[in-house]
């Protein structure tokens, strides 16, 4: 393995494999929603809703699997620590490579965003992603012209600027070359109108996953955005969502405090 694919391969630093991680999002998933039961709503393309009380805060979540694995349906996991924090969930869907292309996914999630706001009213909107849905977030949270009122924009271990990964084969479904994933690069691209910032990563995550969050979030800053920055110490790029709903860690308490709504994270 090269060094570029190991430092584009997340699980170099968690064990070497992915796939125990992805069994254990979707056995978690699957006990969640049979936990949940008649609560969980669907919406565009397949997402999966659980609404708090009336008119609570709403935590959007989009999945990670480096655009060409997960689904709304194995993000479930995160829903009870969500509810049990007074918040509703939404888990969005988007049709993933190689038969979804990342224009695609981009517009999928867009549309889920607009379809969740006709679902509200929500008195508060945290959109986040982990890994390619930090990613995604990003891509429909920074262009000043997302389909719902985002208070807060939460990227979890995420890659902002996609032109490295032309040469690694998380390539391979995706077919970007350096103009489309130049094209596709929220890190390259015009910011506008930015929400509350929240960047955070695991210790373990490997140095370029670390270097592309503190790139996103310098060039957020200087667009006017108020950022935070956020490493969890002991955590890899797997377990590391798990805290985004525990307001005990770091991270849950600076995505979802409510002391922090409509403010600094």
């Amino acid at each position: 393995m090269s060094d570029l694919e190991r430092e584009y391969t997340p699980s170099s630093r968690a064990g070497g494999s992915a796939a125990p991680f992805v069994a254990d999002y979707q056995a978690r998933s699957a006990a969640a929603a049979a936990q949940l039961g008649g609560r969980v709503e669907a919406f565009a393309f397949g997402g999966r809703l659980v609404r708090s009380d009336p008119e609570r805060p709403l935590l959007v979540f989009i999945h990670g699997g480096y655009w060409q694995a997960l689904s709304a349906a194995d993000s479930m996991y995160l829903a009870p620590g969500a509810v049990a924090a007074g918040w509703s969930f939404a888990a969005i869907e988007y049709t993933v490579a190689p038969e979804g292309t990342l224009a695609q996914m981009v517009r999928e999630c867009a549309s889920a965003l607009a379809e969740l706001a006709q679902r509200g009213p929500w008195s508060h909107v945290v959109v986040a992603g982990h890994s390619a849905g930090a990613h995604l977030a990003a891509m429909v949270g920074v262009s000043g012209v997302a389909p719902i009122r985002i208070d807060r924009l939460v990227l979890i271990s995420g890659v902002f600027d996609l032109r490295p990964l032309v040469h690694t084969t998380v390539n391979e479904p995706l077919g970007l070359d350096l103009a489309s994933a130049s094209a596709f690069s929220p890190a390259l691209l015009p910011l506008a109108a930015l929400p509350d910032t929240v960047v955070a990563w695991a210790e373990n995550d490997t140095d370029s996953f670390k270097a592309q969050s503190h790139v996103m979030a310098a060039r957020m800053r200087v667009a006017g955005a108020n950022v935070v920055e956020l490493e969890s110490p002991a955590r890899h790029h797997f377990d590391l969502v798990d805290d985004l709903v525990d307001l005990t860690r770091s991270l849950g308490a600076a995505a979802l405090g409510t002391s922090n709504h409509g403010g600094t994270a």
